[in-house]
């Protein structure tokens, strides 16, 4: 029990200990803050908007519908 509770003091330790110089060393090897380039602004060209009017949509009740069952097809259900 003691061993392991050794092994976790070393690990937590060492974790304490390696963090800042992990950080160190990622903000020594980042990219700098500024850079030489420079933005140059891209061309715009302008576009012209023309309204169109919406395409006229075709009759969708052009199909004849057949009947299955026969007591459907009786003058009481048609409309």
């Amino acid at each position: 029990m003691r061993s392991t509770v050794t092994v976790f003091a070393a690990l937590i330790a060492a974790s304490l200990v390696a963090t800042p110089l992990v950080i160190s060393a990622s903000n020594a090897l980042a990219t700098p803050d500024h850079s030489d380039a420079v933005a140059m602004p891209a061309a715009v060209t302008p576009i012209e908007i023309v309204a169109m009017p919406a395409p006229v949509p075709a009759e969708t009740c052009t199909r004849k519908v057949r009947v299955v069952y026969a007591g459907y097809g009786t003058d009481a259900c048609s409309r």
